[in-house]
């Protein structure tokens, strides 16, 4: 299994507030809707402090094999749904993919 981990800072001038409720409320659902093959599917929001934090979300995105990946990024679904809703709450994002090691009593 191979996991994909997005660091994401909302878009400039949006509170984090509406970040949250798009990404959650109709992001996510959409994503999933698509993507029906994903292993699983978190979003990690970032506690709201007072202060501004480099991240407002990590998302982890665990997908079968690496061919996964790229079938849903080459899709038309990924080019026409997911990339126009990211635009429209995502400022920037780094995506990173990995491997997990779970640790053994931890």
């Amino acid at each position: 299994m191979i996991k994909q981990i997005f660091l994401i800072k909302r878009k400039e001038g949006m509170s984090f507030a509406d970040f949250k409720k798009h990404y959650l409320e109709t992001h996510a659902p959409l994503f999933k809707g698509l993507f029906p093959k994903v292993q699983k599917y978190i979003v990690n929001l970032a506690m709201q402090r007072g202060k501004e934090t480099p991240y407002d979300a990590i998302t982890e995105i665990y997908w079968e094999n690496f061919e996964a990946i790229i079938e849903a990024v080459k899709s038309e679904a990924y080019k026409n749904s997911i990339r126009p809703d990211e635009e429209t709450f995502i400022g920037s994002m780094q995506a990173v993919l990995v491997e997990e090691y779970p640790q053994k009593g931890v």
